[in-house]
């Protein structure tokens, strides 16, 4: 009978430190929802840049304001170029459309170091030279 009981009581050791590593989940971690990833956006200068009520401009490029936050530069029809934040974006088609308004694109600062060049003036003639003898 002990060998029974030897036998009876191995078995019982043995699928008890089995039954946790039955018991646990093998399967895979769900993938993050598609609406938490970011969207993928192509910002091509020239591309027209749409507000909530109209155009906006054309835009420039992409900059980092006085707080460090990127926005796009964009090119009014006064010529200015002024940052317009990146909340919002979107794009439709070839257009950008962010959600900034044409009252709050006015109002904004024009971008210092991205100002239009100033129109291109005539030098003057250099002076002539007498011949030397």
């Amino acid at each position: 009978m002990t060998i029974k009981n030897i036998l009876l009581a191995g078995s019982a050791v043995a699928f008890l430190t089995a039954a946790p590593a039955m018991a646990q989940d093998t399967t895979p971690p769900a993938p993050a929802p598609a609406a938490a990833q970011a969207p993928s956006l192509t910002l091509t200068p020239g591309a027209t840049v749409r507000g909530a009520d109209g155009e906006l401009g054309k835009l420039e490029g992409v900059h980092n304001n006085a707080e460090g936050k990127q926005e796009l530069t964009v090119r009014g029809a006064d010529g200015q170029i002024r940052g317009v934040p990146l909340a919002g974006i979107r794009q439709d088609g070839a257009d950008v459309v962010v959600g900034f308004t044409k009252a709050e694109y006015d109002a904004a600062p024009p971008v210092a170091a991205d100002a239009p060049p100033p129109p291109a003036t005539e030098e003057p003639a250099p002076a002539p030279t007498e011949p030397q003898s």
